[in-house]
């Protein structure tokens, strides 16, 4: 029997991974200590680079699966995913020239091929992916069917990636309309919700100093009032529970030189944050 069998439509604890772009590393550590104190999902819910890190999840829902992610971050580079970075092609001319993006989405695809399965049904566990409508400007949810597809719509950073095309549809970041997508799991009956973000959301932000970093602030300002809101909502008997991230300070998109270092951080912290609840529960 296998686990989707096992708990039908009934689901007791949902990991629920936001986006966050290369501080995805964070999830990474906040997923070791997790599996390290055998709390283990139902459901994997994900959004942009937390639906990358989901499916590996959902595939594997062990520490083996976990094990496997952290190698992956730790020798994951720039390069990897914006391939034209390390021919000295950066700058701001990129995100105003002619086209849809700034990039391909060829280092993605790479990273997606990276999983052992194709199709939805294929993993061991319940796995949702969110995406956003360019047409329509509404969340769109995925959970069967092709994988790939799926992913790269939930990653198509606007700007930054082109728009993903599924059954005649475009689609962007699925960030762009809910990026820790902890209504999903209200949605699917979840009593325990594990939120995996990044810490983004909160920090206090930086005064900027171009267009583009006034565009982006107020899309992230967007993002954490639907958050606040629903978590300030969620239904009645339902455990959530929104692990702690390190604090990163200034971190270029296309530098992952960190990666080590935040999970480790996100790791102990995480660590620290289950002891304590643990301890706060009753027995």
């Amino acid at each position: 029997m296998t686990i989707r069998e096992m708990f039908g439509h009934r689901t007791r604890t949902a990991f629920v991974l936001g986006g966050g772009g290369n501080l995805g590393s964070i999830q990474v550590g906040q997923l070791k200590a997790l599996f390290e104190r055998g709390i283990v999902p139902d459901v994997v819910i994900g959004c942009s680079v937390g639906a990358l890190n989901g499916a590996a999840i959902a595939d594997d829902p062990a520490m083996t699966g976990v094990e496997r992610l952290e190698q992956l971050w730790r020798g994951l580079a720039g390069k990897d995913i914006f391939p034209s970075s390390s021919f000295g092609s950066r700058g701001p001319w990129r995100f105003v020239r002619n086209g849809l993006s700034a990039y391909g989405d060829t280092g993605l695809r790479q990273l997606i091929s990276w999983l052992p399965f194709e199709r939805f049904e294929e993993a061991k566990l319940p796995f949702w992916v969110v995406a956003t409508s360019l047409r329509l400007g509404v969340e769109r949810w995925f959970n069967h069917g092709d994988v790939t597809a799926a992913l790269l719509a939930s990653t198509a950073l606007p700007g930054v990636f082109p728009p993903v095309t599924i059954d005649g549809e475009d689609y962007i970041d699925g960030g762009v309309v809910n990026n820790v997508p902890i209504s999903k799991a209200f949605d699917l009956k979840a009593r325990k919700v594990y939120v995996l973000d990044v810490g983004n959301l909160e920090r206090e932000r930086t005064q900027p100093k171009r267009p583009y970093e006034v565009l982006m602030q107020a899309v992230s300002i967007a993002r954490a009032h639907r958050y606040r809101l629903e978590r300030e909502h969620a239904p009645e008997k339902v455990e959530l529970y929104r692990l702690p991230a390190p604090d990163v300070g200034r971190l270029r998109y296309d530098d992952f030189t960190r990666s080590p270092e935040l999970i480790d951080r996100a790791y102990i912290d995480t660590k620290a944050y289950l002891d304590g609840t643990a301890r706060a529960l009753p027995a």
